[in-house]
């Protein structure tokens, strides 16, 4: 039997080494062996001076938010075609492969199915936008703990809606943390759901620190993952308990 494949880890810069500048960051993460990352805006950040540290350190960068605008909200969804339209911009000159999109926050005067078509129609142009750039677009369940009001919690109607769209550069981001605050089983989900499933993040519950510090059992997920294929990232989105560098060490084991 054939040796399982390495999961391809990416490295959140917008929650990990928050105490120094961005692009030193970079050179932290390419320090330790990690070859991608990925970020949520570029507030903050001089992208030019990314792009070429990027290609200094022969990084790759995975994927950055499309938008922050609300897709299930009618009065949000020109700038939120505007910002999905900007973002992929980025993306290009960032050689990234993903723009992230949520579904927003329920709004109370309009009924559910209203703000479902609206967000399955927003997301089938951004779905367009991204796929002339080359790009995926990653449709992520947020919890409606960390995030009072999001429309879109579950995983089951996320790949519902990615179903619904049907096309194949659009896929469900993952996000292990909040499905197990949101639904649990997160196991059967995954298994279920794989071939839908274009990234994945990983954080323990509670708290949103490194996996191994919670309740979700990391090393059966990551084990599962590898059994089954998973050629998509694995993008580590936590707030370090410990040393940063030493906790991306002990997720890095974790999965071997």
């Amino acid at each position: 039997m054939s040796a399982l494949a390495p999961l391809r880890f990416s490295v959140c810069l917008d929650m990990i080494f928050t105490d120094r500048p961005f692009e030193q960051r970079l050179e932290h993460i390419a320090d330790l062996g990690f070859r991608a990352y990925e970020f949520w805006t570029r507030k903050g950040k001089d992208m030019n001076i990314t792009i070429a540290l990027q290609t200094a350190l022969r990084l790759h960068c995975v994927a950055i938010f499309g938008s922050e605008a609300a897709p299930n909200d009618p009065d949000q969804r020109a700038r939120f075609r505007d910002e999905v339209t900007r973002s992929a911009a980025l993306a290009v000159d960032l050689a990234c492969d993903n723009l992230i999109v949520h579904g927003g926050i329920t709004r109370t005067d309009l009924d559910y199915a209203t703000q479902r078509a609206h967000l399955v129609d927003a997301l089938h142009e951004a779905a367009e936008t991204a796929a002339d750039a080359g790009l995926n677009l990653l449709l992520e369940p947020r919890n409606p703990v960390d995030h009072p009001g999001s429309f879109l919690w579950s995983s089951d109607e996320g790949f519902a809606i990615v179903r619904e769209l049907g096309q194949p550069h659009v896929k469900l981001l993952f996000d292990c943390y909040h499905q197990q605050i949101s639904e649990g089983n997160l196991t059967r989900r995954i298994l279920a759901n794989l071939d839908l499933i274009g990234h994945i993040h990983v954080a323990d519950v509670p708290g949103r620190h490194e996996p191994g510090t919670g309740e979700i059992n990391y090393e059966h997920i990551f084990g599962v993952l590898r059994e089954h294929g998973y050629s998509g990232y694995v993008g580590l989105e936590y707030t370090p308990r410990i040393d940063a560098a030493a906790s991306l060490r002990v997720v890095r084991m974790m999965s071997q």
